[in-house]
Formats: C-alpha cells, structure tokens, sequence
C-alpha cells in the first residue's frame, strides 16, 4: 500500500467527511449495474511473489457479483446474497463457503455495501477513514470485530467517480489489490455481461 493510501488512517471519519463520503456513495450508485475490467495482484509475504490475475466484473444492485477471470486461468466467481459460487472452465459449478475464502468473502461483501450505497452496513462492520484527494476520496476501511481482523487487517479504496481501486491487507500483512478500469454503467438489469461476444 503507498504511504498516501495509508495516511487515510489519520483521518477518522467526522460528520462533514461522513455527509461527502454519503454523497459519493450515492453518486456511485445511481447506475443498476457497473461493468468493466479487472487486475488483481497478491502479494505473499513468505514466499516474496506477486500472483497477478485479470479479467472482466459485472456489480448488479439486484443480482451481485460476477468475476470472470480470463489469466492465468479461465473461471467465473459469482457472489450474492445467496452465497459465493464458481464456475470452472468445464462449466461445473462449485458452492464455495465464506470461511473457505474469508478474505475475498468480505471483500466482496464490503464491495456490494459500497455499490449499493449502504453506509450505515459499512459503519456496523468497520470503523471507517476518510480523506479528500487531488480526484476524489480515499477511504480506509478497519474491521471492528477482532475475530475479522485476523483474517483481514484493513480495506482502503480510491474512490472517484467509479471505485478505481482496492487494498486490502490481510491478518498476516501481505496485500491483495484490485484495479478496476474501462468501467461502464447501465440502468437495465439486463446488461450484457462483460466478456460476452
């Protein structure tokens, strides 16, 4: 995480920050569905590598998450409120448990609250930072339950117009960030899904 990402955490959310972080949410969220693309990179600690992968995402207000991811390996992850699924390149689909996969879980929970504009989810869950910048708002994100921080230590986003990116450090301090680019609204629930011919 850069140093100005992490000085979110001096920033303490307070009523003005809170009423602009509102605003924001709400500007976010005027669209049905976002689509667009994706890299995620993990970074292990113990074994001093960054896995990279890339691919398409579709955020629906009604319908969840869908990830598609294209490299290395072909998948699609879908989370609703229903649960997580996956589908292999064979097209079988697996249910996957939240305590399976706890970090992409709350990730993935946090990034639903966010694109429905819930604040108040976010402030049950977290304590929440933010800070003005240069194009738009970083906000930190750090678990209030301790059994949660030892799976996820803190959550920061770049938030301008769309949501451009995501660090999130898990217990053991090692990193996974999501960056999101060529974003695209719609308010029909119908939209294509990324990737389709």
């Amino acid at each position: 995480m850069s140093l100005s990402m992490a000085a979110v955490f001096d920033h303490p959310v307070n009523a003005t920050s809170k009423q602009e972080l509102s605003s924001v949410l709400l500007q976010m969220t005027r669209h049905d569905v976002v689509t667009g693309d994706f890299k995620q990179t993990k970074s292990i600690k113990k074994l001093n590598r960054d896995f990279v992968s890339t691919g398409t995402f579709r955020i629906s207000k009604t319908s969840g998450i869908v990830w598609k991811t294209q490299k290395p390996f072909p998948s699609e992850l879908t989370v609703s409120d229903a649960g997580i699924s996956e589908r292999n390149v064979n097209g079988q689909v697996r249910v996957i448990s939240s305590n399976d996969n706890p970090v992409f879980a709350q990730f993935s929970k946090t990034i639903q609250a966010v694109f429905s504009g819930n604040l108040s989810e976010l402030e049950t869950n977290f304590n929440i930072f933010c800070e003005k910048t240069s194009n738009g708002y970083t906000v930190g994100l750090v678990p209030r339950e301790k059994a949660v921080q030892k799976v996820i230590a803190n959550i920061v986003m770049d938030v301008s117009e769309n949501l451009e990116k995501v660090v999130i450090t898990d217990g053991e301090g090692s990193p996974v960030v999501y960056e999101f680019s060529n974003q695209k609204t719609s308010d029909k629930n119908s939209a294509e899904q990324p990737g389709a011919p």
